[in-house]
């Protein structure tokens, strides 16, 4: 059963280009930030990063009615706590909901038998090698099982990303005993990452804990999942993909069986827009956000089988640049057609 880790020193970040401090080790009052349940004075307990009315307790000292809790991100609301060395800690049923961009929590856990991840994981029953690209998800977004074997594209402020696989659960309803390695129950909002998630995102494993802007998208895991029908203005995520011999892209591409210069404005299309190749060779319009836009071949598939989302536009350096847009952001929303 995977749970989180918690260093003593953790790292926050913003979901833009500035980082927020440290908070001061001072007493914190209703709505004040904090990081622990220490860092609130009297009967508040730190909730979702700010002192709250403690759900368990019933208090409304921060303006609440009777006997109710004040809602956390999304209305996702504690559904009750648990005592853990002395400590009361919120538990959830539920999670923020995911989006073409859900926020989260990144943390590290130990995937491997004897591993501080407890049990093996519940999708297999199975302990897993921490240098597979794996994940835990939280209660509410593990939801039954349902996301079992899902890809999950994981984007860090840095603009890295890589493709994870659902495997367990981290658990946000109970903890502190020997199934969960003694460790507190899961907040709501968590990507437990095996190491090799960190190392793809280019992390440092002992800060452990990161927020970044974890862009997910789920993925079914087969190439049967729909795209977005394809219009004169057809919603896309536009990703980078280095389509030369020995980048990040693999293999030659699918159309011709060639490796292609990044420069050239070239793109990949996720499985249904890839249509068995039957685009190969056409042009399509890919218009940004602030209107500018460019032609660009199709040249290759992004499998949605092994990982590629189903509303994938994979685009060259060339195409990035035609557009005026970072690579460096990582993903960036647009609307393509066909030319």
């Amino acid at each position: 059963m995977a749970n989180q880790v918690l260093f003593l020193q953790s790292l926050y970040l913003l979901f833009s280009i500035f980082s927020l401090p440290f908070l001061p080790l001072v007493m914190s009052s209703c709505n004040d930030p904090c990081q622990t349940l220490d860092d609130c004075e009297g009967q508040l307990i730190c909730i979702n990063g700010q002192c709250n009315d403690d759900p368990d307790l019933g208090t409304h000292i921060c303006g609440g009615s009777p006997g109710t809790s004040s809602p956390s991100t999304d209305d996702c609301q504690p559904s009750g706590s648990l005592e853990c060395n002395g400590q009361s800690y919120p538990t959830y049923i539920c999670s923020p909901q995911v989006t073409s961009s859900t926020s989260a929590v990144l943390t590290n856990n130990d995937f491997s038998e004897g591993g501080d991840g407890g049990g093996p994981s519940k999708c297999d029953d199975k302990y897993h090698d921490n240098s597979d690209p794996i994940i835990a998800l939280s209660t509410g977004r593990y939801n039954g099982g349902s996301l079992c074997g899902n890809m999950i594209r994981i984007t860090a402020q840095n603009g890295m990303s890589v493709l994870a696989k659902v495997v367990d659960e981290c658990d946000s309803m109970h903890g502190c005993d020997q199934e969960h390695a003694g460790q507190r129950p899961c907040d709501n909002n968590i990507v437990d990452g095996s190491n090799a998630v960190w190392d793809a995102l280019g992390l440092d494993i002992n800060i452990g804990r990161v927020d970044p802007d974890v862009g997910t998208h789920i993925c079914g895991g087969s190439s049967s999942t729909p795209s977005p029908p394809v219009s004169s203005s057809t919603p896309a995520i536009l990703t980078n993909n280095n389509f030369e011999k020995g980048g990040d892209g693999g293999g030659p591409s699918e159309c011709d069986g060639k490796y292609h210069d990044n420069s050239e404005r070239i793109v990949a299309l996720s499985t249904r827009w890839y249509d068995g190749g039957s685009r190969c060779g056409k042009m399509i319009r890919i218009t940004a956000p602030k209107g500018r836009s460019v032609l660009a071949k199709v040249v290759d598939e992004c499998d949605s089988a092994d990982g590629c989302a189903n509303n994938i536009v994979d685009g060259s350096d060339g195409v990035w640049a035609a557009l005026g847009l970072d690579i460096n952001l990582g993903e960036v929303h647009v609307t393509w057609s066909m030319a």
